[in-house]
């Protein structure tokens, strides 16, 4: 629907959406080749990858901090520079989640795989800036790295998916719902209840960071 020369979007998500906060990143790509106004300078909700992966879970929230976390590390008060910031995922591609956190690093980061934009002459190449190594640092922990490549500055990420605050009970009922929401035998009340315990923990994560510290760990390099 438009009005006049601007375009409303019918913006259906979730409330608590709007209280993640969100991830600003220059874009000197874009800017240089004039797609700005005036500042060149993105800014990225929690509901902008929702919109790419499709879906809002535990794993693309936990992409999504670990991404903010990490380059508010490594940029401190600086806004982060989109393209100028290479990521290494330890796993395989296809291992477990490896590959949905990938895409969302590669989103908001720009880093990219062999596929990725190969550049304008010796500038902005994101191709190959994102790695996947499957020679893991602790195969008990799920690891990233983030280094930015003005200065180098690099940490390391560790994320612990199972320690997320979650109740036995709540994470029984979640699997038991969801089975019968996959096969279609789930009535209206159950698939709310479902949907409602699937996002209670992804708000949890991104507005409460319910107890982050044992979940979700920075250590500089």
């Amino acid at each position: 629907m438009t009005e006049g020369s601007g375009v409303i979007m019918n913006n259906n998500f979730r409330d608590f959406f709007k209280e993640v906060k969100s991830i600003k990143l220059k874009e000197p790509l874009a800017e240089i080749l004039g797609a700005f106004k005036d500042s060149g300078v993105l800014e990225f909700t929690f509901a902008d990858v929702v919109k790419m992966a499709g879906h809002a879970c535990p794993t693309v929230a936990g992409a999504y901090l670990c991404c903010q976390e990490a380059l508010d590390r490594i940029y401190n008060t600086e806004i982060p520079v989109r393209g100028e910031i290479s990521v290494t995922v330890y796993g395989e591609q296809d291992e477990g989640v490896y590959g949905v956190m990938g895409q969302v690093f590669s989103f908001l980061t720009g880093a990219a795989t062999n596929t990725g934009f190969k550049g304008l002459g010796h500038k902005f190449k994101r191709k190959d800036l994102l790695n996947f190594n499957s020679n893991k640092p602790d195969s008990e922990v799920v690891h990233f790295e983030f280094k930015r490549l003005d200065n180098n500055k690099t940490v390391l990420v560790k994320f612990y998916p199972w320690a997320i605050p979650f109740s036995e009970e709540k994470r029984e009922k979640s699997g038991e719902l969801l089975e019968k929401v996959l096969w279609e035998a789930a009535k209206e009340e159950e698939k709310k209840e479902f949907q409602d315990l699937w996002m209670e923990k992804v708000k949890s994560m991104l507005v409460e960071r319910k107890e982050i510290n044992k979940w979700l760990k920075i250590e500089e390099r």
